[in-house]
């Protein structure tokens, strides 16, 4: 990991001024160098809050068991992050209650000063990622090991947004600053943005193969945040490879895809055209034939959510495309070139069985720019290829989180014309996690 780190610091050139600020000083926890979690505490929390992520088996870090009566009440001010939590400790099953604090490390206890905090004197359990030294007086619980023998979990399933959360208003930190400054600052963040990406994928390949771990982030991002979940893990189940070994053609891949989604319609709908019809058949007969093993980690039709999704969005239109991604002309092994370019004549198909409309692309222009700037820039980075041409990464649409952002730093006022690069629309979109959910908003102004 060690290795590629300068290689990322040179694609993306101005993240570490975001990291260390206007005046420098030390990195931000989340954002150390390769710390085998490129992840934020959020991410912890998020986890720890969601009992279908929290991992079923915990234990302290002496060995015994925990289990979870009460996680605690999220905590939105300053403060432990949750709040009267009731867990089960040891064989004996002792009932332990008090407030929860979470770090990545250990030592956070120490660097964040709680220790010395009125506020955290009530503090009986430390959720940590890392296994360390433990602080006296409290249970430390570590995650990483449950965490590590769960297969179907990944922490880039878990939407930071659809958890608890507060913003504050009406502080406005940087309404005052230099609009070209502004630009700066908001483009620096998006390049960090894009490293921790990159970071994160540069991880995911130490234990996989390049083009399986771009697979997968593809899968995921063809579900969206209503099935990212799913398509996640139909990514894990059919490997490229394996994928790639089985099917001869675009069409086939898709019956495997498609079978094993649990979404392969088990009779013909009477309002299907005769092409159609016979399309299902021959998906069927391809899908029968393939060995039980293959067959039986299967999903279905209730890990998906299918209520008041679009037909252009609808799983079985995107598995569609994803079985396109894994032959010609859009090999995998071409990466980023190819994927790039999305040919919208490619994806008229006969796959309108689910749409009651013209064939249309499978992936639109929208989703498809999201996928060039969040998926593969990063994995170029990540493998090391050539450095990617931050100036023409395709702008994506405004949304709620990056008007939100630019209000509160910048007042009703601002012009938009500050955010207008895609690098700084995903700049935004890091500053809002970074220091708006997190309320570390008067940190912001310090260090810019």
């Amino acid at each position: 990991m060690n290795a590629i780190y300068p290689t990322l610091e040179a694609c993306f050139p101005r993240s570490g001024e975001y990291r260390n600020g206007h005046g420098g000083g030390a990195l931000r926890e989340s954002a150390a160098p390769f710390n085998h979690f490129p992840y934020r505490e959020r991410h912890l929390q998020c986890l720890w809050a969601d009992p279908r992520n929290r991992p079923a088996e915990l234990s302290t870090s002496e060995g015994e068991t925990v289990t979870v009566e009460h996680p605690g009440d999220w905590n939105l001010e300053a403060g432990p992050d949750f709040l009267n939590a009731a867990l089960l400790i040891g064989k004996e099953r002792r009932r332990v209650v008090g407030d929860l604090e979470i770090h990545i490390h250990p030592n956070g206890w120490k660097q964040h000063g709680h220790a010395d905090d009125p506020r955290y004197e009530n503090v009986r359990f430390h959720v940590v990622y890392f296994q360390g030294a433990e602080i006296p007086g409290l249970i430390q619980i570590p995650l990483q090991d449950p965490l590590s023998t769960d297969p179907k979990f990944s922490f880039e399933n878990i939407d930071l947004t659809a958890f608890p959360y507060s913003i504050p208003t009406g502080e406005f930190p940087l309404l005052g600053m230099d609009p070209d400054r502004k630009t700066h600052l908001l483009e620096a963040a998006g390049e960090e943005r894009l490293r921790l990406k990159a970071e994160r994928l540069a991880l995911a390949m130490q234990t996989k193969e390049p083009e399986q771990v771009l697979w997968e982030e593809l899968l995921a991002a063809l579900g969206y945040k209503n099935n990212k979940t799913p398509f996640r893990r139909l990514a894990t189940l059919l490997p490229l490879a394996r994928l790639k070994a089985r099917a001869n053609s675009p069409d086939e891949a898709y019956a495997l895809l498609l079978g094993l989604s649990g979404l392969l319609p088990k009779n013909p709908d009477p309002k299907w055209t005769p092409e159609t019809k016979t399309f299902i058949r021959q998906v069927w007969d391809f899908w029968w034939k393939q060995p039980e093993k293959l067959q039986e980690p299967a999903l279905d039709k209730a890990s998906w959510t299918l209520a008041g999704i679009r037909p252009a969005n609808h799983p079985v239109r995107r598995l569609m495309a994803a079985a396109h991604y894994a032959f010609p002309p859009l090999q995998l092994v071409n990466r980023f070139t190819l994927l790039t370019q999305f040919p919208a004549n490619h994806w008229q198909t006969h796959i309108g069985w689910k749409t009651r409309c013209a064939p249309t692309a499978l992936v639109g222009q929208t989703r498809a720019n999201a996928i060039v700037t969040n998926i593969l820039v990063p994995f170029r980075a990540a493998t090391g290829s050539t450095e990617p041409n931050l100036d023409k990464l395709p702008v994506e649409p405004s949304n709620s989180i990056i008007r939100q952002t630019a209000f509160t730093l910048f007042g009703p006022d601002h012009s938009a014309k500050v955010y207008r690069s895609a690098l700084a629309r995903q700049g935004l979109i890091q500053i809002f996690h970074d220091y708006l959910i997190t309320h570390r908003l008067d940190e912001l102004k310090q260090r810019f």
